[in-house]
């Protein structure tokens, strides 16, 4: 019942959940012990994603009195309460756009005949800023992106009835062919998943240029130009790269920069780890850890901060005070460093304009020399996964810890995306998967231990 606090039973059986979900909570959890005195925190720094769940449908039943919120808050979460309460002059963090939002959780329609907003600790110009100011522009997704016409390519590869384009038939896959060919025979029209009419659709006029009064339909033929640039298919749109590297390209390509150029150094992780490997060196520590330094290498380029040590420093790749230089991970550098160079030569010869480029490059970009080991990166993702760190340091604020987290949480992403591609039995590089899903498996750990740190705190009530 609403207004009725949560029974020992009810909150065993979010704890299960947690558990199921590896989120190892118990009974005297800082998170468990807010909700069965009716409150929660539903904040970006939580990564708990079950325990998110459990906060949103206690709140929409009214099992819960209080929610300690930031932004998270803001979009597409049902949580209706009677009141919302702002507390601080929180500056250009708090926009007027967010607040309405969140103001909207206040007396829902059907739910409450009031709701109340109070604004505590702000100064009158501020508040009447968030009330009445103008909403800021809402900027959506670019529905297009330089390689949208590899979805097409990859379409046809599958269709078995497609002779010109599909990819299968090979001895090595021939078992993946023959599956493909009986889901076509019971399912209809199950083949092409995108044609090439549904391919114009999704590249010809914008809504954004609708709304302008301008028309395009030069974007399919960008896009080709620019996946046969990439040496992804020839002029016939026949793929000329291993099927499952060009799938996983395709899905991230929310990320292209770091997908495109992770192409770029997948025969070099191949050779350097897989190839006439034994099962012992794949899955020794020493192997992973060069495993992430060429992975954070490619993906993690963030510069590091005036008067750190770099992640080249640290790796022993450049000279730095009372470390002799490692001539093997120097090599390895500099030799990921010249595939990457290689391929922004490759995108910036590409006949494209130089948006289309810009979509497709480092925001750092490689060094130019060929002995030069490139700007300065920050090290602080490799050290917390290499050490097994329980958590953050004392030293790190909490704008250092929550970078460092999502920084993390998107390694991890990334190499969820990469293994199921790359997993599958009839692909090139489908050796690499164990090193993907060991990574994956140790990131997973490191932020279950993040969460854990900034989320559970000793119990100030108990005497």
């Amino acid at each position: 019942a609403a207004g009725k606090r949560l029974s020992y039973g009810e909150v065993e059986d979010i704890i299960a959940d947690m558990k199921k979900s590896g989120e190892n909570v118990d009974i005297n959890h800082a998170l468990i012990r807010g909700l069965r005195r009716g409150m929660a925190i539903y904040t970006n720094e939580v990564g708990f994603s079950c325990y998110r769940r459990q906060v949103q449908m206690l709140a929409q039943k009214g099992r819960i009195a209080v929610v300690f919120s930031d932004s998270a808050l803001a979009y597409g979460v049902n949580m209706p309460f009677r009141s919302c309460l702002f507390c601080g002059d929180m500056g250009d963090s708090l926009t007027p756009l967010i607040a309405q939002q969140m103001q909207g959780r206040a007396g829902r329609r059907g739910m409450d005949v009031q709701g109340n907003v109070i604004y505590l600790g702000m100064e009158w110009p501020y508040i009447e800023n968030l009330m009445l100011g103008q909403i800021s522009k809402v900027d959506g997704k670019q529905p297009r992106y330089p390689i949208i016409a590899l979805q097409q390519a990859l379409a046809a590869s599958n269709d078995p009835r497609d002779l010109k384009h599909f990819v299968h038939d090979d001895a090595d896959s021939s078992a993946f062919a023959n599956a493909l060919r009986k889901m076509d025979r019971m399912q209809e029209k199950c083949f092409p998943t995108v044609s090439e009419e549904a391919m114009e659709w999704m590249t010809n006029t914008t809504l954004e240029e609708f709304c302008d009064g301008k028309e395009s339909t030069s974007y399919l033929e960008l896009s080709q130009k620019t996946i046969q640039g990439l040496g992804y298919v020839d002029e016939n749109m026949r793929l000329l790269m291993d099927h499952n590297v060009l799938s996983m390209v395709w899905e991230m390509h929310s990320i292209l920069p770091k997908g495109i150029n992770l192409v770029s150094v997948l025969e070099q992780l191949y050779i350097r780890f897989c190839y006439n490997k034994t099962k012992t060196f794949k899955e020794s520590d020493s192997t992973q850890n060069e495993f992430l330094s060429v992975l954070l290498h490619v993906i993690d380029r963030v510069p590091a901060k005036e008067g750190q040590e770099s992640l080249q420093q640290f790796l022993r790749v450049t000279p730095s005070e009372g470390k002799v230089t490692n001539e093997d991970a120097r090599a390895l550098w500099l030799e990921t460093e010249k595939s990457l160079r290689t391929q922004k030569n490759i995108i910036d010869g590409l006949d494209i304009p130089q948006s289309e480029k810009d979509k497709m490059n480092l925001a750092i970009p490689p060094a130019e020399e060929d002995d030069h080991a490139g700007p300065p990166l920050d090290r602080g993702v490799y050290e917390m996964i290499i050490m097994k760190q329980k958590g953050f340091r004392d030293d790190q604020d909490t704008i250092e810890r929550n970078d460092l987290k999502n920084r993390i949480v998107a390694l991890g992403q990334l190499c969820l995306v990469a293994h199921n591609n790359l997993q599958q039995p009839h692909g090139k590089y489908s050796q690499l998967e164990v090193h993907f899903r060991r990574l994956f498996n140790n990131i997973k750990y490191s932020v279950a231990d993040m969460m854990n740190q900034l989320t559970d705190q000793d119990d100030l009530t108990e005497v």
